[in-house]
């Protein structure tokens, strides 16, 4: 176990991630029943089940690093400082690290992790509102890094102000459930977009949230690219190059839009342009349900991720192989159309038993397609196939040999 300390009537314990000490507070304190931990529990928050993505984001920073040279990082929700003070301690090439929270007892956190690291030539420490230090602050920052607690809606245009040309612009949003479709006029308030309740819906809030962030840039003539993305656990995160200029914005914008889905067969058509006009029913003759406007382009750029890849694995972390693997998924199912399907529900509708995905894989890349695993879901199938060929192809593996 390890050590314990009172830190004014709060119990703190020591962690170590990467090469970073942490003191955090004491976890057990704000752990539940589920093996999660819950923000509400606790005057300062940390959340050692985000560790795995914090690993990524060191790697992305560093990456950026060896591309611009010197980089100055700004953390505006920092917690205790794990993201901001990782970044200074592991990251070659940062100039500057700005770790903020408006809490003062965060404050206090982030000064002694900063005293324990040693790490006061590189982090200004501060505390104010994230929107008012990001709005103010100069010189602009290479990476602005939101984890807030919730939705990152209110951060991303002050964030979009903070940042330079060819910097990245880092985000988490844990209200997976609007952009999900649970709570749809959530969605439409935070986002301004409809979302699914689908078997792809995580990626679908996903592409959501990037479109979103593409719009609020594009009001500043600031284009935001994908570079990756993914869902894991309780989270999505997206990380975003920024670019300068209308006309890289104008076709980003391009490749919004809308996917319209069929409940009765499972079709999906896909509808390019924030103003599309939308079909409103499916070749099967049931009405199609519409999500959007949303990204519709690529979530990934495969040589970016690989070299984020290399990187992590000369780290060597606790989790580095759980983090690349999800990039080597990541990558895989990269050059695939947006939306996957379910093989449960690909199986219910040919009137057979779920084939092993593999073996549906073979056969779709055998007749020409391309096929691939998603890391939204373990029964995902990502194609470019018909769904009609892709029944087909699911009903001839099934054919007793």
């Amino acid at each position: 176990m390890p050590p314990t300390y009172n830190f004014e009537n709060m119990p703190t314990q020591l962690v170590m991630e990467g090469a970073t000490k942490l003191e955090v507070p004491e976890l057990e304190r704000f752990r539940t029943p589920a093996g999660d931990y819950a923000p509400s529990l606790t005057r300062v928050f940390y959340n050692p089940l985000m560790e795995l993505c914090r690993d990524i984001s060191v790697s992305v920073a560093q990456v950026l690093a060896d591309d611009l040279g010197a980089i100055r990082i700004c953390d505006p929700l920092a917690g205790v400082g794990a993201r901001g003070l990782r970044y200074a301690r592991e990251v070659k090439g940062v100039s500057k690290v700005v770790v903020n929270d408006r809490s003062s007892d965060a404050l206090e956190f982030i000064r002694r992790n900063v005293a324990l690291n040693d790490l006061a030539d590189l982090v200004e420490v501060r505390n104010e509102d994230a929107n008012a230090l990001l709005w103010s602050y100069r010189p602009k920052f290479h990476v602005v890094d939101l984890d807030p607690f919730g939705s990152p809606a209110p951060f991303v245009d002050a964030a979009c102000g903070a940042i330079v040309r060819g910097g990245i612009l880092m985000l988490t949003a844990t209200d997976t459930a609007p952009l999900c479709g649970t709570f749809p006029r959530t969605c439409l308030r935070r986002y301004g977009a409809r979302p699914l309740r689908t078997e792809y819906c995580h990626e679908l809030g996903v592409r959501i949230l990037i479109g979103f962030c593409q719009r609020a840039g594009g009001r500043r003539e600031l284009a935001l690219a994908p570079l990756f993305a993914h869902s894991t656990m309780h989270y999505f995160r997206i990380y975003l190059r920024a670019s300068a200029g209308a006309r890289r914005v104008d076709e980003l914008m391009a490749q919004q839009g809308y996917v319209s889905h069929c409940f009765s067969c499972g079709r999906r058509v896909i509808s390019e342009g924030i103003a599309a006009e939308l079909p409103s029913s499916c070749e099967c003759g049931e009405r199609l349900a519409h999500a959007g406007p949303m990204w519709l382009g690529r979530l990934v750029d495969g040589k970016f991720v690989g070299r984020v890849a290399a990187d992590l694995a000369s780290r060597r972390l606790r989790l580095g192989e759980d983090a690349l693997e999800l990039l080597n998924r990541l990558v895989e199912e990269g050059e695939g159309p947006p939306t996957f399907y379910d093989v449960h529900e690909l199986a219910k509708s040919a009137g057979t038993s779920p084939p092993k995905l593999a073996k549906l894989l073979e056969e779709l890349r055998g007749r020409g397609y391309f096929a691939s695993r998603t890391h939204f879901s373990p029964l995902g199938l990502r194609t470019d196939a018909p769904i009609d060929e892709v029944l087909r192809s699911l009903k001839e593996i099934s054919k007793p040999r």
